[in-house]
Formats: structure tokens, sequence, C-alpha cells
């Protein structure tokens, strides 16, 4: 039986903010200047955009797609043409091969950010999840904003420090992706820095 734990800021409905985060991409993607120590933007652009997704349609879909129809549909909207099967391990390769891969300290608001949450090892196909970074930290957090479970929501990677939940101030540094079972093996992962497996960034067209 899983054990519950508790998400970062998760927001009450499925908010499939495409034009919102639209916006991060338009201004952060496709040009705009690193950011200095933190870039943040206010939760009004995150909640610009409202719509829910029914509940039997919910139901229906895998962990992932949620969050690749997230990002796809951000990329639709900041004007890229493209086409996949929906499935986040589709969009990697489009990302991979049509566009660029950047380093972990590289990362910036608007890049996209790629997870393994599935077994003890990443897997060579990379993905099963997917969010679109929204801050950077100057000790390298990366805040991200994801649709996971129904819901829209704030969450936290630590390339630097993957394997840690918090900070000596209590800070969380990496979400929990995955529940904890208690029929786990001992190297199970849960926090999204171990599970960061890629990072793209669209380039202009």
């Amino acid at each position: 039986m899983p054990l519950p734990l508790p998400g970062e800021r998760a927001r009450p409905r499925l908010v499939e903010a495409a034009l919102a985060v639209a916006v991060v991409l338009g201004l952060c993607a496709f040009g705009c200047a690193t950011p200095t120590r933190t870039r943040r933007f206010p939760a009004s652009v995150f909640q610009s955009s409202r719509s829910e997704t029914h509940g039997a349609h919910r139901a229906h879909r895998p962990h992932g797609d949620e969050s690749a129809a997230l990002v796809e549909r951000s990329l639709h909207q900041a004007g890229l043409r493209f086409g996949t099967d929906g499935s986040v391990r589709a969009l990697w390769g489009y990302m991979r091969t049509s566009h660029e891969v950047v380093a972990a300290d590289e990362a910036r608001p608007g890049d996209v950010l790629f997870f393994d949450t599935r077994g003890t090892e990443p897997e060579p196909d990379c993905a099963d999840h997917a969010g679109i970074v929204e801050s950077v930290d100057g000790d390298g957090r990366l805040g991200f904003v994801e649709a996971r479970d129904g819901q829209l929501r704030h969450s936290f990677v630590d390339p630097v420090r993957p394997t840690m939940r918090r900070d000596e101030r209590g800070q969380v540094l990496n979400t929990f992706l995955r529940l904890k079972r208690v029929d786990d093996p001992p190297e199970a992962r849960y926090y999204a820095g171990e599970m960061l497996c890629g990072i793209g960034r669209a380039r202009a067209r």
C-alpha cells in the first residue's frame, strides 16, 4: 500500500496552463538572457489560464501523458509545429533530435525537464515525466511546473544535491516524484534529482 506523501504547493485542480507556460517559453526559451541568481515568475502568470479535465478522461490517462500534454501545448502556443504520439518518451525524442539538450548547470526558465520515475535505475529511453523550468536559484536548485495526478504542481529539483530532500534551513531541494511503497527495494529512487535524465531547450523557428 502506498504511503501518502505531501506534494509541494499542489493545486486543487488540474490546470492546463498552456497559455501561461507559453509566456515563460516566449520570454525565456526564445532569446532571453540567462537569469541572474534567482528568476521567478509571479503566481498570476501560472493562474491566467484555467481549464478542468473531466474525471473520467483524467482517470484513464497514464501518469506521464498529462505532463507531456502540458509541455506540448505550451510549445505549440510558443509557435512550434510538431506532432508526437502524446508520450513523454516521444517528446524527449523530439526535443533531443530537433532542438538542444543542455547541462543541468545551464538550465534556465522555459527549458523542459525530463524525468525517469520508473524502477531503480534510469531506463535507456530516459523519460516518462516532464516539466518546465520556472525559476533558477544560484545554488543550482530549479523550480518547475508539472502536471501530475490531476493537478498543476510547482515543484523542485536539485541536480547538485539529487539525494537530499531538504537543506539545512528546511528548504525543499527535491520533490517526491514517486510514492514510497512497502515492497520497494532499498535502492528505489523517489526524489526529482535522482530521476532527472535530460533537459531540452527549444530553439526559435
